[in-house]
């Protein structure tokens, strides 16, 4: 089962807590004889090493974690992983600095503002490399300019959702901090509560959540998945202390994520079966439509991170924190691990 870490964050510093007897926030242990980035050996590896990671979001873009975990890949790649939901990108940010978790699973703006605020994060996969959203709008309101004036959620200031958001609008010719009332309020799942309850007249959403808001007749007034912009949408990130001294371990999670998305392809059945679970759904045809969505449209068979992938968030970032343009992207990620999974055909 995965646990849920309470977080308090006051300046970045954190008090936190994990329920259970689960991996601790020290450092895993690495003596086991795992694989090293860019071997050609088999990916079977003694188990276990211990390692607490988290996910930002009850979003389908932490799908391939989630199906790691319960179908037993981490194990079978050496890893025991304490995996833990943290209720948004800000504070599972503020967790992995604060040394609470070893691997975060959250937005890459996030993690360029922290790394802009002398942070040394570093990306080694990027598992929505596409902004994996449609922009849904209150009932009478048919297009993006009909949001002027209007109340628009985001999940926190400077994340994924904010970006996209603040993206979608100024491709449309409308300026995000005059035009349109940005709210943040505070998660993915608050933001689809918001606009269901009307609380905000417009905000991003995916499949399987958007079901609720397309059976109560909101409009899609922009597909931003559809578009195919790059995106740092949902990293798999983590201090470069940790990466250099446990580049094993690094490795195993990697090829974990990659193996999952090789047999999720095949797996329909189950894929949807773990991601029911997740979001409490046991109606098979928004769970069909959410396969459909992130295996075709936002997920690719090799996740690397590039630095494309940042353009918006340094843009829109940059206005703000004159920090984020001092930020080296192509330092801030690394592919090699990715690189060893392709080389090695992980991912078919």
């Amino acid at each position: 089962m995965t646990k849920t870490l309470a977080v308090l964050v006051a300046s970045l510093a954190i008090l936190a807590t994990a329920c259970g007897g689960g991996g601790t926030g020290g450092g895993p242990t690495t003596s086991s004889p795992t694989l090293a980035a860019g071997s050609g050996s088999p990916t079977a590896r003694p188990c276990c090493t211990k390692v607490t990671a988290a996910y930002s979001n009850i979003s389908a873009d932490d799908w391939l974690s989630w199906y790691a975990f319960d179908k037993g890949i981490f194990k079978d790649n050496g890893l025991e992983v304490d995996l833990q939901s943290i209720n948004g990108g800000a504070q599972t940010s503020a967790a992995l600095l604060a040394g609470a978790i070893q691997i975060g699973q959250f937005g890459g703006a996030e993690a360029l503002s922290a790394n802009a605020g002398g942070a040394d994060l570093v990306v080694v996969a990027n598992l929505a490399p596409v902004y994996p959203y449609k922009l849904y709008a209150a009932k009478g309101i048919t297009t993006i300019q009909g949001l002027k004036g209007k109340k628009v959620g985001v999940s926190n200031a400077g994340g994924s959702s904010d970006i996209a958001t603040r993206a979608a609008l100024k491709s449309a010719g409308l300026d995000p901090d005059k035009d349109v009332n940005i709210i943040a309020v505070g998660s993915h799942a608050n933001r689809t509560a918001a606009l269901l309850a009307g609380t905000i007249d417009a905000g991003v959403d995916d499949p399987p959540e958007d079901v609720e808001l397309v059976k109560a007749g909101l409009t899609v007034v922009v597909d931003l998945a559809g578009q195919k912009l790059p995106a740092a949408n949902t990293g798999v990130i983590m201090s470069r202390a940790f990466l250099n001294a446990n580049k094993t371990t690094v490795q195993a999670y990697v090829d974990s994520l990659t193996i999952a998305r090789a047999k999720m392809k095949a797996d329909k059945a189950g894929a949807t079966a773990v991601l029911g679970k997740y979001f409490k759904i046991t109606d098979q045809p928004p769970l069909d439509g959410a396969y459909d969505f992130f295996m075709n449209e936002v997920t690719v068979p090799y996740l690397y991170p590039e630095v494309v992938q940042f353009k918006d968030a340094v843009d829109i970032l940059g206005k703000g924190n004159p920090n984020i343009a001092k930020v080296d992207i192509s330092k801030m990620i690394d592919r090699t691990f990715m690189q060893s999974a392709q080389d090695r055909k992980l991912g078919g």
